[in-house]
């Protein structure tokens, strides 16, 4: 009886030792643990790493995803568990998302560590590597209510959207609008003095066609003469035009200009640089000027201070026929 008692426990004995020679289990409880974001609240998606050192070799390809193995958290979603080599120790990270407050505690992760195939290990006659079980003991992480952050207990009352439904197209040609407007005066600020320069030329050929016509209408309302006026007053009109017609067209001030001296100002602003027709169109106008001068100062009433209505629509034709032979010319006098 006490043969097979010693026997017993011999063989009892021999199986311990084979047990304790072939697998280990190992609890590492030592880690550094960080949590991703810093502050997480429920539903946030956060990562959990934790790096940590052991006795045994353990390789990234020497671990598969089925050798990480942990149970269920009811409080937490795990989405995935990962380990990899920082340095000389090994970093695990847990993908999680947590549903609740507080405190969740995280049950121990099971690694199936094998050893490094360089090291030294120990193998039985049929060349089995010994094959050791990690437990990480991860510590539990701490979930913070949004609510100690904004202070606010109840639910915001509803506001009203920023935009009207089916409006986002209006807002799209009022932005189109706002930039062409905002494009537009940057090249003109950039380009101000030049655009200047045209805007005033614009300005001054509407002023010399407003006048042009002006003019015609006036003659042509004195030729049909349906409001009576006297030899003087109609001399005084018909200057009054012509002055102030050539001071518009040619930017000079006739209007101080003696009728003789007309032209010879009219010649010293262009340096003689006209045709020779708008030259005697000119001269026409100087003329029926000298005309007008003498009907306005004259006291005669004889033949030459009176006025007939052929000698009206003579000079006012006069007057007509200079002013298109100017316009059409294409010399445009500056100063």
């Amino acid at each position: 009886m006490r043969k097979f008692r010693l026997i017993f426990l011999t063989l009892l004995f021999s199986c311990l030792l084979v047990w304790g020679t072939f697998a280990e289990d190992i609890v590492i409880s030592e880690m550094q643990t960080v949590v991703l974001p810093r502050d997480v609240f429920v539903g946030d998606e956060m990562e959990i790493r934790c790096t940590f050192s052991c006795d045994v070799a353990l390789l990234p390809e020497n671990v598969l995803s089925s050798d990480i193995t942990m149970d269920d958290i009811p409080d937490m979603t795990v989405k995935s568990v990962s380990l990899q080599r920082a340095g000389s120790s090994y970093m695990l990270s847990m993908l999680c998302i947590p549903w609740s407050l507080g405190d969740i505690e995280i049950p121990p992760i099971l690694i199936y560590g094998k050893a490094d195939e360089t090291a030294d290990t120990e193998s039985d006659d049929s060349g089995t590597i010994e094959e050791d079980r990690i437990f990480l003991d991860v510590p539990a992480v701490t979930i913070k209510s949004i609510v100690n952050y904004t202070g606010a207990s109840d639910l915001r009352p509803s506001k009203a959207p920023l935009l009207i439904p089916g409006t986002t197209w209006v807002i799209y040609i009022l932005s189109i609008i706002g930039i062409t407007v905002i494009v537009t005066l940057v090249i003109i600020l950039i380009k101000f003095r030049s655009f200047r320069k045209k805007v005033h030329a614009v300005v001054s050929a509407c002023l010399v066609v407003k006048n042009y016509h002006s003019l015609k209408y006036q003659l042509r309302k004195l030729m049909k003469g349906k409001k009576p006026v006297t030899d003087a007053q109609f001399a005084d009109i018909v200057s009054h035009l012509i002055r102030e017609y050539i001071s518009c067209r040619f930017a000079y001030n006739f209007r101080s200009e003696t009728p003789a001296g007309v032209v010879a100002a009219f010649e010293s602003i262009t340096c003689g640089l006209f045709s020779v027709e708008v030259g005697e169109a000119v001269q026409e106008l100087s003329d029926v000027l000298i005309r007008c001068d003498y009907i306005r100062f004259s006291d005669d009433d004889g033949e030459n201070g009176v006025l007939s209505a052929e000698e009206r629509v003579r000079m006012c034709v006069s007057v007509i026929n200079a002013a298109v032979c100017l316009e059409k010319d294409n010399y445009n006098a500056k100063v």
